[in-house]
């Protein structure tokens, strides 16, 4: 109940707005330079970057997607060889992932999918069940999407990583060509990766004249001023939704050294108005 009671609390921060592209790669430059927002795409486990015919079926297209290859040999390193995507949510909820994908007949059938919230601790959501395919020229490749939890959002450290794996309850790779065989030089291709979200904006508050500063704050000092300076209560939650730090004080200045680097929200309640502001910490 108290957590449902955080989250509730946090709902009324937040203003919803339409879903959007946060960062995006269309590969058509033959680089992992996003097109679209600001994100980094690393390779995993060895294997390398090329460039071939996108997923665009229109004829002449000089459209391309990220091709890789040099996966790990059969029977080793399940899990470890594909790409990873690093991108901040910050500002943006119900996050989601999707790209086109394919794969030679001698590439790997099964991928898992693994997002961090963190930078480090890496968690499966899920794998694709085996139905990776090899689409000719002219046809449409397949879509995957995932919707990613909410510790997602509003996230600096944000990151997913797809990855080979063996194939379930083996310990080795599936071709994905039926009568092929599974081969390290096998590849994989993707186009039209994408990571998107909701844009948060904070509510404009109803307590006059309030003001939140420095933010950032780089000292370990927040100033709260407002027109009455009241006696308020404030209550700071990380980007988890836990609430880090409560206090009911007169004074305009609080004490918030002991919070990590890292983005807030601030709940402020003063002479019965409430305001909700984001705040910085570095």
């Amino acid at each position: 109940m108290k957590k449902l009671y955080t989250l509730l609390l946090l709902s009324f921060a937040f203003i919803l707005n339409a879903q959007t592209t946060i960062t995006g790669w269309d590969f058509n430059g033959s680089t992992t330079t996003s097109t679209t927002g600001t994100g980094t795409i690393a390779l995993l486990g060895g294997v390398t970057e090329g460039y071939a015919l996108g997923n665009d079926v229109t004829a002449g297209s000089t459209d391309k997607g990220l091709n890789i290859t040099a996966f790990p040999v059969d029977g080793t390193g399940s899990g470890t060889a594909g790409i990873s995507a690093n991108v901040s949510t910050a500002n943006y909820t119900g996050i989601s992932v999707s790209y086109d994908r394919k794969g030679s007949n001698t590439g790997s059938r099964w991928e898992q999918f693994e997002y961090t919230v963190n930078g480090t601790t890496w968690i499966v959501l899920n794998n694709n069940g085996g139905t990776t395919t090899n689409v000719g020229t002219g046809t449409l490749w397949p879509t995957t999407t995932y919707t990613l939890p909410t510790t997602a959002n509003n996230n600096p450290n944000f990151a997913v990583r797809m990855t080979s794996i063996f194939a379930p309850a083996t310990s080795a790779y599936q071709a994905i060509g039926a009568t092929s065989n599974y081969a390290s030089g096998g590849t994989w291709r993707f186009d039209n990766l994408k990571i998107q979200g909701t844009t948060l904006s904070v509510k404009q508050n109803d307590i006059a004249g309030l003001s939140l500063y420095p933010n950032p704050v780089t000292n370990g000092t927040l100033n709260i001023n407002s027109d009455a300076n009241a006696e308020r209560t404030i209550t700071i939650f990380d980007i988890l939704g836990k609430q880090v730090i409560k206090t009911t004080t007169s004074n305009t200045s609080i004490n918030v050294s002991a919070l990590n680097a890292g983005i807030y929200m601030v709940k402020i309640i003063e002479e019965g108005k409430t305001a909700t502001r984001k705040l910085v910490v570095r």
